[in-house]
């Protein structure tokens, strides 16, 4: 059986932005993705964590950053056919002082990572779904220039796969995140993300 690793954030975890709460796996799009593929011989790895960067150490948890994380979830599911990166929008919050060049150079070192660990592994950046206004009134992680950068994000990504010879979908052109927050992605937007990346899988 294949394997594919989803690799990413809270919105890969599954965060209930109205709740905080985690959507069951059945209505994550890494459990549907699992539910959809597994007659086309796939098993899908869930590796998203709440709070998640590329490369940056969070002061307040040590463990979001991503670069400590993804060796060790290849080393322990190798091999790995395909990894799905979906990560940026936590690298947009203000502390890290991160521009859109720097969020896209931190996936390029995972990119990196992962080419050096298992060179024949096919790998797919997910560009995040864009921040919007509704993040300003939540606890002051993200400002007005979050969202600028979240948006920049798509064309950096962009540009990034065709150099290192990845997979790129967008997932701000499939779905949008919820108004409540500004940021996580609502049941219906997990469903709708999941099926596009069904179809992108089944077509390689």
């Amino acid at each position: 059986m294949k394997k594919i690793l989803c690799f990413g954030d809270s919105n890969t975890y599954g965060y209930i932005p109205q709740t905080g709460g985690r959507y069951g796996a059945d209505e994550r799009w890494t459990g549907i993705l699992a539910e959809r593929l597994f007659s086309y011989g796939y098993k899908i790895i869930e590796g998203g964590l709440n709070g998640r960067t590329t490369v940056f150490d969070d002061e307040r948890s040590a463990d979001r950053n991503g670069s400590n994380a993804i060796l060790p979830l290849l080393k322990e599911n190798d091999p790995v056919d395909i990894v799905l990166i979906m990560l940026g929008t936590n690298d947009c919050k203000t502390k890290f002082a991160a521009d859109a060049d720097m969020i896209t150079a931190g996936m390029g070192v995972l990119i990196s990572m992962i080419r050096a660990f298992s060179p024949d592994t096919r790998i797919f950046i997910i560009v995040p779904a864009e921040i919007t206004g509704s993040v300003l009134y939540e606890d002051g992680d993200f400002d007005r220039d979050s969202i600028e950068k979240s948006c920049l994000l798509k064309d950096k990504y962009a540009a990034l796969a065709r150099e290192r010879d990845c997979g790129c979908l967008c997932a701000g052109d499939i779905v949008k995140a919820d108004p409540s927050d500004g940021v996580h992605l609502s049941a219906a937007s997990h469903r709708l993300l999941a099926e596009e990346l069904f179809r992108v899988i089944i077509s390689e």
